[in-house]
């Protein structure tokens, strides 16, 4: 098969995905990349009759032709494939434009907080000449965590080139990587929580989104939020800073202090963060209100200052917490990481002023004695990494070591469970600042080795 007749048989079908989210499904928009579809598949379905699209190593394929750029040119494609976990679609001859029109519904998705059922949806649109495997389940909450973590990263990316473009981006592509988020994050929280200590200065505008996402849903689980306020919450996270993308970059990437007039420029980004919301069609207003008051403060001396007599949605406050914690501990160019101790002492100084007091208990206590991330000196002289948190014990969480009792880094970092009585002999004595002993503690958070290896 040619690669750019398959190239083009697939842009008809991703189109007709892209816009069933603006028209309904009569309309002219989605019905004439439908039948383009059915067109194009027609004269490249072989001999046999089977044509198949699916996922192959985290690669679209189509027939036999891969397409790497599942990033970029194919992302809304991959990604609904990925979201309704389908591995592969193979179609047959005889497919017609109302069944590929079902098929895009079900790629589309449905606002709900359940899982969709495949089989009965396939039933439901009487797709009869298209079939589909689902992708194997993942139960490692870790690669599940990572995988969530990239797709998210990409959405946001993908917001602000929207934005910047003047365009105006999908909500759904926020629920949906949100939701996401979510699932993981009721399951395993340390999964993803250990995913926002994996700091990139290049990317800080957009992993820095993530993270604060991440903290909030977190958050929001130890708050007992139902799933609409979770939900908005984990958005409202996920864009706070999305009004950056009307400041000039020289600003949002400038070394050095800012001007006076520089910083009124800052200050302006949770009010455009809140129009680009409302722009949103279908976004939750109460994520839109989080967004505008994230600033406020406690105390209220915070900005917009004309806010600070208004009624104040009760969860912004959490959204500033879970801001302000990631900023700390990523390397910026004015100032060094702080370790995730000295991050919670640092935010615990300000409860009362900057931040809501029961929240920041609330976020303390999520985090743990010893956050993730958190680099710490073992009785046994070691040092090692805190990568997830032990829900019976705060003291006893499981670990990465890093270093050998000299302090000689370890080629291999195997982890070990301290609550294990195997492990009685290493306790933690004391928390302690990674970069001082020469400690990369995103390397070795990558390093997924098998525990006790």
């Amino acid at each position: 098969m040619n690669r750019q007749r398959a190239s083009d048989c697939l842009t008809q079908l991703q189109g007709a995905l892209k816009v069933s989210t603006l028209y309904p499904d009569g309309h002219p928009g989605i019905q004439i990349p439908l039948q383009n579809f059915v067109r194009e598949l027609s004269e490249l379905l072989p001999s046999d009759g089977t044509l198949v699209l699916g996922i192959v190593d985290d690669v679209l394929a189509f027939g036999e032709i891969p397409f790497y750029d599942t990033s970029t040119a194919w992302r809304a494609l991959f990604m609904a494939l990925q979201a309704r976990g389908i591995e592969s679609i193979a179609f047959s001859t005889g497919i017609e434009a109302d069944e590929v029109l079902g098929l895009v519904q079900i790629l589309k998705g449905r606002e709900s907080d359940e899982p969709e059922n495949l089989a009965a949806l396939w039933k439901e649109y009487e797709i009869r000449h298209a079939s589909y495997t689902e992708l194997a389940s993942d139960d490692d909450s870790r690669a599940r965590a990572r995988r969530a973590y990239r797709d998210s990263l990409s959405m946001i990316i993908d917001t602000m080139t929207e934005l910047r473009a003047g365009r105006i981006p999908s909500t759904r592509a926020a629920v949906e990587v949100v939701d996401r988020m979510r699932g993981i994050i009721l399951e395993d929280p340390n999964a993803l929580l250990g995913m926002t200590m994996l700091k990139s200065y290049d990317d800080y505008t957009y992993t820095h989104s993530v993270n604060t996402s991440i903290f909030c849903l977190a958050l929001g689980l130890q708050l007992d939020l139902v799933p609409a306020e979770l939900r908005a919450f984990g958005i409202a996270g996920l864009l706070h800073d999305v009004g950056k993308v009307r400041t000039a970059e020289s600003i949002i990437r400038k070394p050095g202090p800012l001007t006076d007039e520089e910083m009124r420029l800052i200050r302006l980004h949770p009010e455009l963060g809140a129009e680009i919301l409302d722009s949103m069609q279908g976004m939750d207003p109460a994520a839109r209100t989080m967004v505008l008051q994230h600033h406020l403060r406690f105390d209220r001396q915070g900005y917009p200052q004309r806010l600070a007599a208004d009624e104040i949605h009760p969860l912004a406050d959490g959204v500033a917490i879970a801001d302000c914690y990631d900023a700390l501990t990523t390397t910026r160019p004015y100032q060094r990481a702080h370790h995730p101790g000295e991050a919670v002492r640092i935010i615990q100084g300000q409860a009362g002023t900057a931040y809501r007091p029961d929240l920041v208990e609330r976020f303390v206590g999520m985090l743990g004695t010893y956050p993730v991330g958190e680099a710490v000196r073992l009785t046994t002289g070691e040092i090692a990494v805190v990568v997830v948190q032990n829900p019976l014990d705060a003291t006893a969480p499981r670990v990465r070591l890093a270093t050998d009792p000299d302090g000689n880094p370890l080629a291999e970092t195997p982890e070990l469970d301290l609550a294990e009585p195997s492990e009685a002999k290493r306790r933690i004595v004391a928390a302690l600042d990674p970069l001082s002993k020469g400690i990369d503690v995103a390397a070795i958070l990558e390093n997924d080795p098998e525990p006790g290896s």
